[in-house]
């Protein structure tokens, strides 16, 4: 216990990798140079037996080399970034419960460059696992995290008989245990395996290899591309000397145009170089269509097939990263919660037990089309469908209300106020029509609301309606004054002109019509 307290004490006013002096005298190594699938073997073994050194360093080196590995790599890393996330208060929280969780949502939206600690973590994707040094700063009675210092991959390693056991590399041979509260550390699991084989960079080692090979040939036959073979011929007898100095002569004449030998040797030149890098290009493409299938889950997020692919094939991809993405918020959100959560409140709330702790989460809810949504629901409500409030808000991602007391958008005192359009109801169509008419404007042609009275499934009821609605309008008709309706339509819309006045008439005649019609027909039945 007393070993426990110095380590608790120690993390909080001073960082573990401070008192290590191996640290020091350490250089990162770039292992890539000269790399061959013999010495990539090495090296993977040499991790699985507990020495990370060397693998992250090749890790870091891929990452840094290979551009495409870096950008599909940035957009796993910054894909949690955009996401909200919350803190979440135990289940049947207590109102001191529900304080102490945004409390703590407090704390952590407070910290310093927060997304670039999210974007450290998710370093973890590749190398299997990502270590935060923290650094604690005292506010009143407050401990709060100050700062995280990300720490290289390096620096770790696991004990030759605890593959799943990540502590600090010091120099020895088991390592050193972090100490209490002074770390952050996000395991992640790309793959399944223990710390050494779990992180994303041990599938992209091989295809990142293959493709420096094609690369390199690429490159070396660029550098001789259109040049003339150049075959120097020296005379028997020619000294060592000489055979030097034809040479150095022919090596440069290709840039220099112009060189100087020796009397009588010659320098002969051959077709130029000649071919095409088909075969090389096609294996790189094929390993960075490899790399972003590993990354992304696919090629259409890069286009690195080069092709220009179809919509439902590019929502097929996008909807798999998002299934990816959506899996590495969910290991970063447990990562917080087992490590930081649980150090603030260790540390603030001590008396509370771990199952009653909040919980850090992302959101990952789906909302859904509001035009779409709001339609669907209002018809599946009037069929009698019981759907929960909260359910219709976590899904459109608009909040409740916090309490009673805040404000909350209505409908408009003009809006609340006016009837629902009800065929039935008698007094409705004509109180409509002359606030339409002393108004002077009407946001609804006149003809298509007539037009949508013969729409109507309550058409039997409106019989009384329409005898009311266009009794004025009829008996103009009737008496075939269709001046004074030219007139009335020409008030309605004063910037048509009379072959768009005439086309309106027409089909409130055909309206007219048809609503008599129908009102007869009802009328018999």
């Amino acid at each position: 216990m007393a070993k426990k307290d110095k380590s608790q004490k120690q993390a909080l006013e001073t960082t573990q990798t401070a008192d290590v002096a191996w640290f020091q005298n350490q250089w990162q190594e770039h292992p890539v140079v000269g790399l061959t699938p013999s010495r990539l073997h090495q090296l993977l073994l040499g991790a699985e037996q507990g020495s990370l050194q060397a693998q992250a360093d090749l890790f870091a080196d891929m990452e840094e080399r290979d551009g495409h590995i870096f950008s599909e790599m940035d957009k796993r890393k910054k894909g949690v970034n955009g996401l909200p996330w919350g803190v979440n208060p135990p289940k049947n929280a207590s109102d001191q419960e529900k304080k102490i969780a945004e409390e703590v949502y407090e704390w952590i939206d407070e910290i310093q460059d927060f997304e670039m600690f999210l974007f450290d973590a998710m370093d973890a994707v590749g190398h299997g696992y990502s270590c935060q040094e923290i650094k604690w700063q005292r506010l009143g009675n407050l401990w709060l995290p100050e700062s995280f210092e990300h720490q290289l991959a390096r620096n770790f390693m696991t004990p030759v008989n605890q593959p799943n056991k990540l502590r600090l590399n010091d120099g020895s041979m088991e390592g050193a245990e972090f100490w209490d509260f002074g770390w952050f550390i996000h395991r992640h699991k790309a793959k399944s395996g223990y710390i050494a084989r779990s992180g994303l960079h041990r599938v992209l080692s091989w295809p990142f290899l293959f493709k420096n090979y094609g690369v390199r040939d690429v490159m070396e036959f660029l550098e001789i591309y259109g040049l003339p073979i150049r075959i120097g011929k020296y005379p028997e007898g020619a000294t060592a000397e000489e055979k030097m100095t034809l040479l150095r002569a022919v090596m440069s004449i290709g840039r220099n145009a112009g060189g100087v030998i020796p009397k009588g040797m010659t320098i002969d030149f051959e077709n130029a170089a000649n071919g095409d890098t088909d075969n090389h290009m096609a294996l790189i493409k094929w390993c960075e269509q490899t790399q972003s299938k590993i990354i992304v889950g696919g090629t259409l997020l890069s286009q690195a097939d080069g092709k220009t692919s179809t919509n439902a094939q590019s929502q097929t991809h996008e909807n798999q990263f998002e299934v990816i993405m959506k899996s590495d918020a969910k290991q970063l959100a447990r990562s917080i919660n087992d490590s930081l959560m649980t150090h603030l409140m260790r540390l603030n709330y001590p008396n509370i037990t771990p199952d009653r702790y909040p919980k850090f989460y992302f959101d990952l809810t789906e909302t859904e089309d509001l035009k779409v949504f709001s339609e669907s629901i209002g018809a599946l409500v009037d069929n009698g469908m019981k759907i929960p409030l909260r359910w219709a808000h976590e899904r459109t991602g608009i909040p409740m209300p916090a309490d009673d007391q805040e404000e909350i958008l209505q409908k408009s005192p003009a809006q609340s106020a006016s009837p629902a359009p009800n065929l039935a109801a008698n007094t409705f169509l004509p109180q409509l029509l002359t606030q339409r008419l002393a108004a002077n404007t009407v946001s609804v042609p006149l003809e298509d609301q007539a037009m949508q009275l013969l729409l109507n499934e309550q058409v039997e009821k409106s019989q009384a309606v329409s005898e009311q609605w266009l009794s004025g309008l009829v008996k103009k008709l009737q008496t075939g004054n269709e001046e004074e309706v030219l007139q009335l339509l020409s008030d309605l819309h004063p910037h048509d002109d009379e072959p768009a006045l005439q086309e309106k008439l027409t089909q409130l005649i055909f309206a007219c019509e048809m609503l008599g019609r129908l009102s007869a027909e009802a009328e018999a039945e």
